[in-house]
């Protein structure tokens, strides 16, 4: 099964919604706002199979230019594709198109951040192992939860 990367347009928004539907909650006006902010709003990669999506990653630049500061808002991958390397893919994919983004006006990507809840144990694992470290905890950023902030360095 041959998966393949590519930024998000206008033409995916049904198998965003779609994905949204299966595997967040059956609410198709959130499903529908969701899959506008991750095409209109952010950068956003997909995992494609089948012409199913079966992994999202999105992202935006934070500062200006010559900061090189971008931010991880989501990523996701269908439960039935867990634990097949393509988060992995997915951050992988990321950071070589972050890279581009920025060398494009002769800039250099510096640093990639995410916020994540302080509990998500699977998370934290996952971005330890691709180099992020833990810098700071927001109390009571989340409803049920703090927040951590993951950077990696470049």
């Amino acid at each position: 099964m041959e998966k393949v990367i590519r930024y998000a347009s206008e033409k995916n928004i049904e198998l965003l919604i779609n994905m949204y539907l299966t595997e967040v909650e059956n609410h198709y006006q959130r499903a529908k706002e969701f899959a506008k902010d991750l095409v209109f709003k952010l950068k956003t990669l997909l995992c494609i199979t089948d012409e199913n999506v079966i992994g999202t990653v999105s992202w935006d630049s934070r500062g200006g230019l010559n900061d090189g500061v971008v931010e991880l808002v989501g990523l996701g991958v269908n439960s039935s594709f867990r634990r097949q390397g393509i988060a992995k893919l997915l951050i992988i994919s990321l950071i070589n198109e972050a890279k581009k983004f920025f060398s494009a006006d002769g800039y250099k990507l510096r640093v990639i951040y995410l916020f994540m809840e302080r509990e998500h144990r699977i998370g934290r694992l996952f971005y330890k192992n691709l180099g992020f470290r833990e810098v700071s905890i927001i109390p009571a950023f989340y409803p049920d939860d703090d927040a951590t902030i993951w950077i990696k360095y470049f």
